[in-house]
């Protein structure tokens, strides 16, 4: 089985109104193990509004922490669940925090520190039959299980109103959540700016209909239209429907399972 995805990111009202650049980012990715088995790899990060340098944080965070997945599952990853360890996910978040803290060193006389960089991370990679789901701070990781859409964890918003925990905090490791499942038919990836059109907060559910007309496009998109989605998907994540509903920086991506001869490039 291979896999067809779809990514974008869009900048929040707020953002355009104060001039200020989009903070969201998305990485995703399929890899080949030794042994031919093909791996799903998505990651999105919400940078902190905060702080000084969190569109640069975001973006590192999903570019190394792509990498280091996929240098792991072409060089060293295998079939089944002895891959997708929870210590996987927590060498993940070890090397982006080690990026950016070298990106921190580097940038020493411009006075800058860790914080600087704060974002949140919600990750997949997904095999044939098994996958690993991971998150620090808010956002979703969204699965689809014997035909339900759940959320693996729910967005984690901290202990007080308006907080969350980024990738650089000191303790970001007791608060990374990891979770060994089995491999989703589907799934969808989401920054905090979205959460209240894709979430049900009183049930802890999944909206289902935010979903599915948007999953029932890319089951049935051809081949030669694959380059388009992104597009269409970023034009209506800016579209006054979302706007009117949220004024964040927002990013989606949607990933379903399809033979190889469907797989967008």
């Amino acid at each position: 089985m291979n896999w067809r995805y779809v990514a974008a990111t869009a900048a929040g009202t707020a953002h355009e109104q104060t001039r200020t650049p989009c903070q969201d980012y998305a990485y995703t990715t399929t890899a080949s193990a030794r042994d031919g088995t093909q791996y799903l790899i998505a990651l999105a990060s919400d940078g902190a509004g905060s702080a000084l340098h969190s569109q640069i944080g975001s973006r590192l965070a999903c570019e190394s922490g792509g990498a280091f997945l996929l240098e792991y599952l072409s060089h060293e990853g295998h079939a089944g669940r002895s891959a997708l360890t929870k210590d996987l996910a927590s060498a993940c978040l070890e090397h982006i925090r080690s990026t950016l803290e070298n990106t921190v060193a580097e940038a020493h006389l411009a006075g800058t520190v860790l914080r600087d960089y704060a974002c949140t991370l919600v990750g997949l990679v997904a095999g044939p039959k098994h996958a690993l789901a991971f998150q620090i701070g808010d956002g979703a990781v969204v699965i689809r299980r014997n035909g339900e859409l759940a959320p693996v964890f729910w967005p984690d918003a901290g202990e007080y109103a308006n907080m969350t925990y980024f990738v650089t905090d000191n303790d970001a490791e007791q608060h990374l959540q990891i979770a060994q499942i089995d491999a989703p038919h589907e799934v969808s990836l989401l920054t905090d700016g979205l959460q209240r059109l894709a979430l049900v907060f009183s049930t802890r559910q999944a909206h289902a209909p935010f979903f599915e007309p948007m999953f029932s496009t890319l089951r049935n998109l051809r081949h030669d239209q694959c380059g388009s989605l992104n597009e269409q998907l970023a034009s209506f994540l800016s579209s006054p429907a979302v706007n009117q509903r949220t004024d964040d920086d927002k990013t989606l991506i949607l990933a379903t399972r399809l033979g190889p001869e469907a797989m967008c490039p």
